[in-house]
């Protein structure tokens, strides 16, 4: 099997809703973050003993997880720097960035990752950005 890629995992949605779950508890605890919005080392361990626990004959492996999460992340990233931009708009009912079709074509001639959010639902955005956006920093006083 040399050369052969790893097959790839097709993810169910009990267990991306697992996944996100544990990483947003896991952010929120403050226990695997570093204050730069990234997780500490065995994070993916981690989560795979959870992953394991509720499907075990999954066969999710760790770099499935941290594929998964590098997609979620690169996502999120992608979709905050379209709402950072005049003209894009996230639709709370729809879980989507909108924009007029002009606005959308101009974009994405300079920043073509754009396409990937284009008409397209995300419903986990919300815990995206808890789990990768670093919240701001408080001031001190």
């Amino acid at each position: 099997m040399a050369g052969h890629p790893p097959p790839r995992h097709n993810w169910v949605q009990g267990e991306e809703m697992l996944l996100i779950s544990v990483l947003k508890s896991m952010v929120e605890s403050r226990l695997w973050t570093t204050g730069s919005g990234h997780f500490r080392p065995g994070y993916v361990s981690y989560l795979k003993r959870f992953m394991d626990s509720d499907f075990p004959d999954a066969g999710i492996e760790e770099w499935h997880i941290e594929a998964k999460i590098k997609k979620w992340r690169r996502t999120c990233f992608i979709i905050v720097n379209l709402l950072d931009r005049p003209g894009f708009e996230w639709d709370a009912s729809q879980n989507m960035v909108v924009a007029e079709e002009n606005v959308w074509a101009a974009f994405i001639q300079v920043y073509k990752q754009a396409r990937e959010a284009r008409d397209v639902q995300f419903p986990l955005f919300d815990d995206w950005r808890i789990c990768f956006i670093p919240p701001p920093e408080e001031p001190e006083e």
